[in-house]
């Protein structure tokens, strides 16, 4: 017995089967595009705050040392103790990249900070509390020609020595910081319609004994400004300024001036 004619219909033609399939395809395609723009954005953002993230802890450990920074008057006085005190600032000419051969002009810095120590807390006076709180720091970048890559470097020199820019524990912060920049307000000069003006230099160098007694140059700044750049793998890059004040008038002529 035949089977009766049948009233639906019971498949696809091939060309309605090819054109359900690029249908398909192209509607897959725009939800991937989107998938992996937003996810690539994402990573981006997530890189970018964890950059800034680095730049805000580096900014503030290096300023929290620099706001602590001291001049050792009786440290110097001595005619026969060749001693550095105070801060010691240089600029430096350090290569970016192993791919990169350009130099750049960033600081060197060395100081005395009232601050407790960061890398000795293995030693044993320390353990037990007695930690001077008085140390030689110093903050530079360099090029490690072996790994083609750009470190920031901090220094802590635990006992106070003749040397400001030598000596101590050197560890690296960070291969992320490209540049790194210190300035100091050397003076302000009163101005004769009123107000003043500020001159800076990005250059600082106390270690000349006498400067407590003849206040040239000053034996600290007034102000300092520390700016750091940080760049991410992605080349993408973040950077802060900011300006601590060590002297508010009135001030130590001594020390200031």
């Amino acid at each position: 017995m035949n089977a009766g004619p049948t009233t639906g219909r019971e498949a696809f033609s091939l060309i309605e089967l090819l054109v359900s399939i690029t249908l398909l395809a192209i509607v897959s395609a725009m939800i991937y595009g989107a998938f992996f723009q937003v996810s690539n954005s994402s990573l981006k953002i997530k890189a970018s705050l964890s950059q800034s993230q680095e730049l805000r802890l580096l900014m503030k450990m290096v300023l929290d040392d620099l706001q602590a920074v001291q001049y050792l008057k009786h440290y110097v006085e001595d005619e026969e103790n060749n001693s550095q005190t105070g801060i010691i600032s240089t600029l430096d000419w350090v290569q970016n990249t192993q791919n990169n051969p350009t130099l750049s002009e960033v600081s060197r810095l060395s100081f005395h900070a009232a601050v407790p120590s960061r890398f000795f807390q293995d030693i044993d006076s320390v353990r037990k509390g007695m930690d001077p709180r008085l140390h030689e720091i110093g903050y530079f970048l360099e090029f490690d020609q072996s790994s083609g890559i750009l470190y920031f470097k901090r220094r802590e020199d635990f006992y106070i020595d003749n040397d400001l820019n030598e000596g101590g524990r050197i560890q690296v912060l960070s291969h992320s910081v490209t540049d790194f920049k210190v300035e100091f307000l050397f003076q302000e000069i009163e101005q004769a319609a009123g107000g003043s003006k500020e001159e800076w230099s990005n250059e600082f160098n106390t270690e000349e004994k006498e400067c407590f007694k003849v206040g040239d140059p000053p034996c600290l700044p007034r102000a300092i400004q520390l700016s750091m750049t940080l760049e991410a793998e992605s080349g993408e890059k973040v950077n802060d300024s900011q300006v601590i004040n060590l002297c508010v008038r009135p001030c130590k002529p001594e020390l200031f001036e």
